[in-house]
Order: C-alpha cells, then sequence, then structure tokens
C-alpha cells in the first residue's frame, strides 16, 4: 500500500504537537482527527499504521530532521539576533540499552525566547569536544554572547567563536590544570577577592534555601597563561553559599569562568547565571512535560526523530501561543482537545 510522504509527517508533527508520544498513538490520532486532517492530507489509501510512520522516519536522513529545527526556529524569530545563546548537552536516558549508550545531543538555546536554536547528535558525551564546533558553523552567531560549560572551555572554541564576531562566557574547570591553579591562586591568594573587583552580591532565597551569590571579575592580564586564550579579556570568579532551610548547614563554593567581555561588563553575572536556563526552559519541559525522560523507543534512528520532532512543538507552541497565563502543559492539551488552536500553532 502506497501512501503520499504528507500523509505521514504532516498528521506526525500534529501528533507530537498534542501530546502523543509513541508511534503506535498516532494512527489512533489520525483515526480520531480524520475529518480535519484530511481537510489537508490524503488518507484514500487508509491511515499508515504505526510501523509504516516508525520505518519512515527511521529511512530519513538525521541531518534532515536536524536541518528542518533550524531553519524552522531561524523562521521563528525572524532574524532577530539572539543577544544570550546558550550551549549544552543532553542525553535521551529512555534510549539506553544493555548494549548501547542512550543517545547524547548538543543543543543551542535562545536564552531570551527559550527557542532551541539548533541541536547536533553525538555518540556519546565525551564527543562534544568535536560536535561544538559543528554546532557553531551554522549559528549566526554574530552580536551574541555564547555561553558553554566546561566541556566546551577550549582553545580553538573560543578561536572560533571570536573569529564569528561573537563573544564567549566559559566555565573554566580542571580539564585545564594548570590554568585553573593560577586562577583559583590569584583569587584565592593574591587578592583577587577585593572590593575593586567586586560585581555583585546578590541574595536569592526560595525553594526552602537561601543562596548567596558573590561575583569578582579581573582583567585577565593579570594571570600569567591568559594570552594562550584568543580574545581572553576578563577572568571572573563566583562564590556560591547555601543555607538549607533552618537546618543550619551552609556550603561553599567557589567556580571560575573566562569571557572575551570587559571585566567591568554589567551583564557577567546574568550571563553566568543564566546559562543554565537551558535546563529550566528546554530540558527539564522536554524531560517532564514531553514525557522525554520516559522514551523507551529502542531503534535509533525513529527515536532521534521523534526527538527532534518535539524539539520542533516546543518552539512552536512558545511563539504561536503568547497568552502568559497558559502553560506550556496546557498549551500542548489545549492543541488536542481545539481544532482551531492547533490550526493557529501551524500556520
Amino acid at each position: 500500500m502506497k501512501h503520499p510522504l504528507s500523509a505521514l509527517l504532516f498528521p506526525t508533527l500534529c501528533a507530537v504537537l498534542c501530546g502523543v508520544e509513541t508511534w503506535s498513538d498516532i494512527p489512533d490520532f489520525c483515526e480520531a482527527k480524520r475529518e480535519w486532517l484530511e481537510q489537508y492530507v490524503s488518507f484514500d489509501e487508509g491511515i499508515p499504521s504505526a510501523w509504516t510512520f516508525r520505518r519512515i522516519f527511521t529511512l530519513l536522513d538525521p541531518g534532515l530532521l536536524e536541518a528542518l529545527l533550524r531553519t524552522h526556529a531561524s523562521s521563528l524569530v525572524s532574524g532577530k539576533t539572539a543577544q544570550h545563546i546558550a550551549i549544552d548537552g543532553k542525553a535521551l536516558r529512555g534510549s539506553r540499552r544493555h548494549d548501547l549508550r542512550c543517545l547524547y545531543s548538543i543543543s543551542a538555546c535562545c536564552h531570551e525566547n527559550g527557542l532551541m536554536l539548533a541541536e547536533r547528535a553525538v555518540d556519546q558525551k565525551s564527543n562534544e569536544i568535536t560536535a561544538i564546533p559543528l554546532l557553531l558553523d551554522v549559528l549566526n552567531l554574530k552580536g551574541s554572547t555564547v555561553t558553554i560549560d566546561a566541556a566546551g572551555c577550549q582553545h580553538s572554541i573560543a578561536e572560533d567563536i571570536i573569529e564569528r564576531k561573537a563573544d564567549y562566557v566559559l566555565a573554566l574547570k580542571k580539564n585545564h590544570r594548570t590554568y585553573h591553579e593560577k586562577v583559583s591562586s590569584y583569587f584565592q591568594k593574591e587578592g583577587g577577592i577585593c572590593p575593586e573587583n567586586r560585581l555583585e552580591d546578590e541574595f536569592d532565597e526560595g525553594h526552602g534555601r537561601i543562596v548567596r551569590r558573590r561575583y569578582f571579575s579581573c582583567n585577565a592580564r593579570h594571570i600569567e597563561g591568559s594570552d594562550d586564550w584568543k580574545g581572553l579579556t576578563s577572568v571572573t570568579a563566583v562564590e556560591t553559599i547555601r543555607g538549607v532551610g533552618n537546618t543550619g548547614k551552609v556550603t561553599a563554593e567557589w567556580r571560575y569562568f573566562i569571557s572575551s567581555h570587559k571585566s567591568t561588563h554589567p551583564d557577567l553575572p546574568s550571563l553566568i547565571r543564566n546559562h543554565w536556563s537551558i535546563e529550566n526552559k528546554v530540558h527539564w519541559v522536554l524531560d517532564v512535560i514531553l514525557k522525554e525522560y520516559d522514551d523507551r523507543k529502542s531503534e535509533r534512528r525513529s527515536a532521534k526523530a521523534f526527538a527532534t520532532l518535539k524539539r520542533i512543538a516546543l518552539n512552536v507552541v512558545r511563539t504561536k501561543d503568547d497568552n502568559p497565563k497558559r502553560s506550556l502543559r496546557k498549551r500542548f492539551k489545549c492543541a488536542g482537545w481545539d481544532n482551531e488552536y492547533l490550526l493557529k500553532l501551524l500556520t
């Protein structure tokens, strides 16, 4: 039996927008909304089976779907420059098998609107270093600030960002042991922690704990080894002090960041703090609302395809429905309940 490609692709996207989680649910979705769907696609040969839906997405090149995600995100932002692009990795935990690692990808998220700008699949977490430059290649970075955790704190990545006329804030950890020790020594032993270097001192109270964050930033030329980093202008130390409820327990830790911004740049604290928005605005939503954490699809390419469609769907509901009183969870539910609302998301 032959089916038009449109009768496979369009219903699948609609189904994901309505919260469908498995390939076997898509034919049932098509049956329930057959009259509405047949206004746009033909089911003259009947509704395709779950195996047909799964098979077509197994045959599709994952790179094509990643390109679709990028071009769709670009059309949503209408050429506007993202001021803050956060890059981080995410695992599809449910795809793990006894003989295979779980699927892993590197994502680029715009902090301002929570859109997923691009994503690239990698074999495993250790391949982030090679995947990040490939992800940067497809992004419009000019005028943006790129933030990446320690895996992306590499000389070549810093140089790549600067050459693309963007700025960076990179987390520095012990994967650069010598330089990390020099930075730590400067702040902890050589007077780097002083009022002149303090950018911000803030308190955050919520979730049963009190958090104090102190930001100190200095000119990178004060620290030996800074010349090895293209465009490096400042180094920032962040002290995070946490008190948990009424337990009296207090913890403190220091983290360090390198940046092409000047040490007096007023947005350095927010750039560092907001990097983790990719976890709250994207990864948490995918795992909890779109149930990605519980996804147990066994075939690798179809699992990746379904995951990419979820990211496109998340971008759609974020941009096509700007009602602040309607949660993301409710937007997906409304798409399943209301055909007119679903059409509004699609057009």
